[in-house]
């Protein structure tokens, strides 16, 4: 009787012993834990996506319309709206286009006038992406320009051409995960080669090179 009690003690002990045991082993193992998600993917900016910008800002005329006549002797200056559309290829560059239409400043004319400077090109954006608060970028980009009069009692008329190159830059602020607004300042080089009045149409045949310099602020908005 008492080997059998012994017999029955000496099991329960040996269970106990190692069901502790494992016990023990299971609580010294670490739980598996999901991979944190990388860190620069909580950012909307830092994968593939689209950026839609707005610029509103003001725009200084240099250079020539054509040889002998001077871009700012007729306008003074223009205020542009600027609609932009690009895709982030990596988080530091996009490509895309955009869209200009800028109300222009007259002066000089021998009746009312109005003008007009519409825009559109390619363009290649590369964002620094320092991690700070700002954030620096510097683009460059092509097009077509064409300057639209209008003279009270003498008729309308356009000249237009290609943008052969235009440098931006500017910085945006991160106000929200989908949003930043920033300066921007830009500088364009192109040349009129033809002109068009009363549905007729000629080439320019003394061509000059004229530049604008733009200055003003971007808003982003980015998916």
């Amino acid at each position: 009787m008492r080997s059998k009690i012994w017999a029955v003690v000496s099991c329960s002990l040996l269970i106990a012993v190692i069901g502790g045991s494992r016990t023990a082993r299971a609580q010294g193992v670490p739980v598996p834990v999901a991979s944190a998600e990388p860190a620069g993917m909580n950012s909307v900016v830092e994968r593939p996506g689209f950026d839609f910008g707005l610029r509103l800002g003001y725009a200084i005329p240099m250079g020539s319309v054509f040889q002998n006549a001077t871009l700012s002797d007729g306008i003074s200056g223009a205020i542009p709206f600027v609609l932009e559309a690009a895709y982030r290829i990596t988080p530091n560059f996009s490509v895309g286009g955009l869209f200009q239409y800028a109300v222009a400043q007259t002066k000089n004319c021998p009746s009312s006038c109005s003008a007009s400077v519409m825009r559109f090109g390619v363009e290649g954006i590369y964002n620094v992406r320092s991690g700070g608060a700002f954030d620096p970028w510097l683009g460059l980009g092509v097009g077509y320009e064409q300057l639209s009069l209008s003279v009270s009692g003498v008729g309308d008329g356009d000249y237009h051409g290609f943008e052969f190159a235009t440098i931006h830059a500017g910085g945006d602020y991160r106000m929200a995960p989908n949003f930043a607004l920033g300066p921007f300042v830009s500088f364009s080089l192109a040349q009129y080669s033809g002109v068009s009045s009363g549905g007729q149409s000629a080439d320019i045949p003394n061509t000059a090179m004229h530049e604008w310099l733009q200055l003003g602020i971007r808003g982003l908005f980015s998916i």
